[in-house]
């Protein structure tokens, strides 16, 4: 098997779209998630929530009691919808920009001047200061706001890319051969820069989307999610909790629940990791697929 790289990620992602579009009708999962405030054990005992791995909850509960295996698999689709999403915004507004960038000199020194400034900022710190701004944070557009800026923030760097990669192509012998032939700028694009391009952004894409799950799991950490609601404390303040079902977002309560319900940041981990290792794969598969289907040509 020449690729194993792209079937292994082909099969990852295939088993998490079967959880995306048909997890609410699998027989192990509890599709309306159900909270469970206490409940009896063998021995007689109460026991509150979050309850340990058991024969009830292969993976234990969560501090609501709702079944950890079921919120993985119902929160499947929006955590693929989520990446999708951002990485699709990402590229819509990068690409233009780095091909704009290689006639325009104007656009490539701000392009320039834009990756230099960002590049003494991680992007964590950057989206977490831009998500932290109040009529940001209390907006009931969050949701909106958080693809926004999280699509926007490494803009700068994927055009750049870009940028670099369609200079390269240009300078190339059968790019200057068909530039000798008569070619219209139009026809050079789409016949012989496009489809070599086309490959490197498909291979970058899939790649950029384990990036955006890593940093939206860097998010939950610190306490900013995707969508929230705010409840009252007995002390009258009030906190924000997290009502997104995207695997990152369980992460929310991690520096508390490593030490008493550790199975909760465990199997949270686990799923973002595999997640994770999946679009590595398939970024990497993807490579090699193009590279020997070049080589052919």
């Amino acid at each position: 098997m020449k690729n194993i790289q792209l079937v292994i990620g082909t099969i990852l992602l295939a088993i998490f779209l079967v959880f995306a579009f048909f997890g609410s009708h699998l027989p192990f999962v509890d599709a309306s998630l159900k909270e469970e405030t206490m409940k009896m054990s063998e021995e007689g005992k109460i026991q509150i929530p979050p309850y340990p791995p058991s024969m009830e909850h292969p993976l234990g509960s969560d501090r609501k009691g709702r079944d950890l295996l079921s919120l993985f698999v119902m929160g499947t689709g929006e955590t693929l919808l989520l990446v999708t999403l951002i990485a699709v915004i990402r590229y819509l507004l990068a690409v233009p920009l780095g091909m704009a960038a290689t006639i325009s000199k104007p656009i490539s020194a701000f392009l320039s001047g834009w990756n230099y400034v960002l590049s003494f900022i991680p992007p964590i710190f950057l989206v977490a200061l831009l998500l932290g701004i109040p009529f940001i944070y209390f907006s009931s557009l969050l949701p909106l706001w958080f693809v926004v800026i999280i699509s926007s923030v490494e803009v700068g760097r994927l055009a750049t890319m870009v940028k670099n990669d369609v200079t390269y192509l240009s300078n190339q012998l059968f790019v200057k051969v068909a530039i000798s032939t008569g070619s219209t700028k139009v026809s050079l694009f789409t016949r012989h820069i496009f489809p070599h391009l086309k490959s490197q952004l498909i291979t970058s894409f899939v790649n950029d989307m384990a990036r955006v799950l890593f940093l939206l799991a860097q998010l939950a950490v610190v306490n900013l999610f995707v969508d929230q609601k705010f409840t009252s404390e007995m002390d009258g303040s009030y906190s924000a909790e997290n009502i997104s079902l995207a695997y990152p977002m369980h992460l929310q309560l991690i520096s508390k629940e490593i030490w008493s319900s550790y199975w909760v940041p465990l199997y949270t981990v686990l799923f973002i990791s595999v997640l994770i290792i999946t679009f590595l794969l398939l970024a990497d598969g993807l490579k090699k697929y193009f590279k020997a289907k070049y080589r052919m040509l």
